[in-house]
């Protein structure tokens, strides 16, 4: 029964997701990704979607995936995933943290979704981070300034693509 369980969520964090794909024309930015905080056998989905009201996105769901254990021998640094993003378009970034096994371990989850619209030929660092029981995501510039980032603001509820994420 545990080996089904662990199946099941190998194939939720890999097999079924719809990955993003960088645009190839129009203006970019750079929108780089990170995860600090996270315990053995915890795991990050971070999805992007169409706009506030949570549709799919056209470019695909997944952005990235931290993991304290390689699946099938991929996992993201937790340190930067780098993605080309459109600019000049919102773009909508969840983060979906869960640690344990439900039916086996006591779990916890958080889910924190944020929203900009970043300008071309610029660079943004989104960083999640977990302290205890408290998650929280920080959107910055590249050059640190949280004010530097164009109509920033927190969706709630958040975000969270089930089927292909």
């Amino acid at each position: 029964m545990k080996g089904m369980l662990l199946l099941a969520v190998a194939a939720f964090l890999t097999g079924c997701a719809s990955h993003y794909v960088e645009p190839t024309t129009g203006p970019v930015a750079t929108v780089t990704f990170s995860a600090s905080g996270i315990d053995h056998g915890d795991w990050i989905l971070v999805q992007s979607f169409k706009n506030d009201g949570c549709a799919p996105s056209d470019s695909g769901t997944r952005l990235a995936t931290f993991t304290t254990k390689a699946i099938q021998g991929k996992g993201d640094p937790h340190d930067g995933v780098a993605r080309l993003m459109p600019a000049g378009r919102t773009a909508v970034v969840s983060y979906i943290y869960q640690s344990g096994a439900p039916g086996f371990t006591e779990t916890k989850s958080c889910s924190i979704t944020e929203s900009f619209i970043p300008a071309a030929k610029e660079h943004y660092l989104v960083s999640f981070r977990k302290s205890g029981l408290v998650c929280g995501v920080l959107i910055t510039h590249e050059n640190g300034d949280p004010k530097a980032v164009p109509n920033l603001h927190q969706v709630k509820p958040s975000c969270f693509n089930a089927e292909t994420g």
